[in-house]
């Protein structure tokens, strides 16, 4: 099997994650258990073996097996890269999305409205809101278990990472060192509960406190408006 693009190392490590990951399957997945302990056998091997001849057609056979399997990896019983990661690979998706509908009219382009009227008001506070508001849900998308996880990826096989897989890494991990800045949260500062419950609750709270700051200035204006009628 060709071996050019990645070094005997590379694909040891890379037979390491795969058997670290089976190793979670065990309880439920009987293949995960067999390939495991199969694989981890063979690494082993090398490591027993009594030349450097007998080492290097170990070392063949067991890359030959590793790059096959990872071959076939979207069926392997294995967490994948990014696979902890897809709720807020979704979410991104969807800011990112370009919409044909512009949400500001042109003639906003020439008209200024006053900042003492109520409609403006509520406005700016609704783009405000929405800003925090998408930082929050990204924030409860992302925490250190996860970060952790899949920082051994690009730690330990990132040469097995297709291009779209290293770049959404590298943006998770410059959010991940983001400062505190404009309502921004540091990811790095949580004080984590084992489940987690504490800084969840906090961060629901703050979505619905900026839900209902729009909310009731919404209900001020309406009620101002029904009066003159």
């Amino acid at each position: 099997m060709e071996q050019s693009k990645h070094s005997e190392e590379e694909i040891i490590k890379l037979g390491e994650k795969i058997v670290k990951e089976l190793d979670l399957e065990y309880s439920v997945n009987t293949l995960a258990r067999w390939m495991s302990h199969y694989i981890a056998e063979l690494i082993q091997n090398i490591e027993d073996a009594d030349s450097e001849s007998e080492k290097k057609v170990l070392k063949k056979e067991c890359c030959d097996l590793i790059l096959h399997i990872w071959s076939q990896k979207n069926i392997l019983p294995i967490r994948k890269p990014l696979d902890a990661l897809k709720p807020l690979v979704e979410i991104l998706e969807v800011l990112n999305e370009k919409k044909k509908i512009n949400v500001v009219p042109r003639w906003l382009e020439y008209n200024t409205l006053p900042r003492n009227n109520e409609w403006a008001t509520f406005i700016d506070t609704v783009k405000n809101n929405s800003e925090i508001i998408f930082n929050k849900v990204i924030e409860v998308n992302i925490y250190k278990d996860i970060l952790v996880k899949d920082e051994e990826w690009m730690n330990n096989n990132k040469a097995f990472l297709n291009k779209e897989e290293i770049r959404f890494f590298q943006i998770i991990d410059a959010l991940n060192k983001t400062k505190i800045e404009n309502g921004v949260s540091d990811w790095n500062n949580y004080e984590m509960s084992d489940n987690n419950k504490q800084r969840v609750e906090s961060i629901f709270l703050e979505l619905e406190s900026l839900i209902e700051e729009q909310r009731k200035q919404l209900s001020k204006i309406k009620s101002k408006f029904f009066t003159k009628y």
